[in-house]
């Protein structure tokens, strides 16, 4: 990544760029871990332990380049947040200069290449993806998919070293190869061996380790699409508006009618690109861009039918879009003039306050979970993962009306049940723990959580008590 291949006035705005963007983050040290972190990372024996290499060829759903970074962090630093955080943000810097010299190679546009990757970097909409740890599979599929598109015509194999990276690090990279193709259409066969080589790795994955929630497995697969296009829209509302972020949103009940109108609008946009003069400049370009990575969420259900993080990448069509408004009379490869310096300033004077904001909820999990409840009262999780919260501080009580609050929302989670069984525990109160945590075992056999209360409880209790796990069911991705 860095700053191999910058020249000139180039080199000096990519040094911007990192210096800008990378103090705006010092506020978001020294970090923390958050929701799945404990369970996925922390718990993890692939990150914790010894990692297994093979699961580089078995779960292409899984991840594997992203877990193995996460085995590196911590073997280098142990179970440090802030070190697992200072990796993020320095993939995040680096998606950000790859994206500078992909607009700046492909549109010879200096001012149009530093405006969209400061909006991209500033932009608070960013700050889930850069903060939470998890979510560090965007950033590296940022990365190196970035990368794979502006080796593609120079150099093939490192392309498709790069997008190999890119789909081990998030499956839904497997969205690159059709700009990969465009970009180097003499090896199309090579493309065309990679889309079905992977897409059987891909589903062979999927079938073999049937990840909950994923896929055929999801619960509402019909509900879950009914609601993508309404999503497409409330995400782009959040990068123009970013007034209302939040770890965990929630979303209305599928509706026929806005589903069909906000699909329709999709379908007008997609068909007025491409079958105009605009879809190779930089405004056709981010729109395209945009739908494109949008597509792997809307064809692949999800547990969380929205998520802040999915939306990183196409930030960067929106973040292209804008900054082709600012410099579209302008496209003759020059820099800004004072007018456009003008702009550029009063864009970063407006991003840069409430991304410092962000930054600071997700330096603390209380106020993260609070602030989740706040936007998302009527939603049963955020409740609940405010009682962890609450518990790991040592505050019992409130950590009991959460979780009571959570089972008033959603009394169909076993997990809110099992938390219930947790506090009934803590006070001694066996008898309700022991019907607290059979009623979580009766919804799922598989709460290990619940399993293990069930088994203290019959052994009268131990004198230590782990605390609950963060989530309950599958976390946004």
């Amino acid at each position: 990544m860095g700053f191999v291949g910058f020249q000139g006035g180039s080199r000096l705005a990519a040094a911007a760029l990192v210096l800008v963007i990378g103090a705006v983050y010092l506020n978001s040290f020294p970090a923390a871990f958050h929701f799945d972190d404990y369970a996925l990372i922390l718990e993890s024996p692939l990150v914790t332990g010894s990692f297994d290499y093979g699961t580089f060829l078995e779960q292409y759903g899984g991840r594997p380049l992203t877990l193995w970074t996460f085995h590196l962090n911590y073997l280098v630093a142990g179970p440090e947040p802030w070190a697992f955080h200072l990796v993020s943000v320095l993939f995040h810097l680096g998606v950000v200069l790859l994206l500078f010299r992909l607009v700046l190679e492909r549109f010879r546009n200096p001012g149009l290449a530093l405006t969209t990757a400061l909006l991209f970097g500033l932009h608070p909409l960013q700050t889930q993806a850069v903060n939470y740890v998890w979510a560090r599979s965007v950033l590296l599929m940022g990365g190196f998919g970035l990368a794979a598109l502006l080796l593609a015509a120079r150099r093939p194999w490192a392309a498709v070293f790069c997008f190999q990276l890119a789909l081990w690090s998030r499956a839904e990279a497997v969205v690159l190869l059709p700009f990969l193709w465009v970009l180097n259409r003499e090896r199309w066969r090579w493309w065309a061996g990679l889309t079905l080589a992977n897409g059987l790795a891909l589903a062979w994955s999927l079938v073999k380790y049937s990840p909950a929630g994923m896929a055929w497995n999801h619960p509402d697969p019909a509900g879950y699409w009914l609601l993508q296009p309404v999503m497409f829209w409330k995400g782009l509302g959040l990068f123009l508006w970013p007034a209302d972020l939040n770890l965990d949103h929630q979303v209305p009940e599928p509706n026929l009618l806005p589903t069909v109108m906000a699909a329709a609008a999709i379908l007008a946009v997609a068909i007025t690109v491409i079958g105009s003069r605009w879809r190779r400049s930089a405004l056709g370009t981010g729109l395209l861009w945009v739908l494109a990575f949008s597509l792997p969420t809307w064809v692949l259900p999800n547990l969380d039918p929205f998520s802040e993080t999915r939306l990183y990448l196409p930030s960067a069509g929106l973040a292209l879009v804008a900054a082709w408004l600012l410099f579209h009379r302008r496209m003759n490869g020059s820099w800004p003039n004072r007018v456009q310096w003008v702009g550029i300033g009063i864009l970063a004077a407006v991003l840069i306050p409430p991304t410092l904001a962000r930054n600071r909820v997700w330096n603390d999990d209380l106020l993260l979970w609070r602030d989740a409840v706040a936007k998302s009262p009527g939603k049963a999780r955020p409740h609940y993962n405010l009682g962890v919260a609450l518990l790991r501080d040592g505050q019992v009580e409130k950590a009991g009306e959460s979780f009571r609050a959570a089972v008033s929302l959603d009394p169909d989670d076993d997990y809110n049940w099992a938390a219930l069984g947790y506090l009934s525990e803590l006070a001694g109160d066996l008898a309700g723990a022991r019907a607290h945590y059979g009623r979580a075992v009766g919804m799922n056999p598989d709460n290990r959580y619940a399993q293990e209360g069930l088994k203290r409880v019959g052994q009268r209790g131990p004198n230590m008590l782990p605390a609950p796990e963060s989530g309950s069911d599958q976390p946004p991705k």
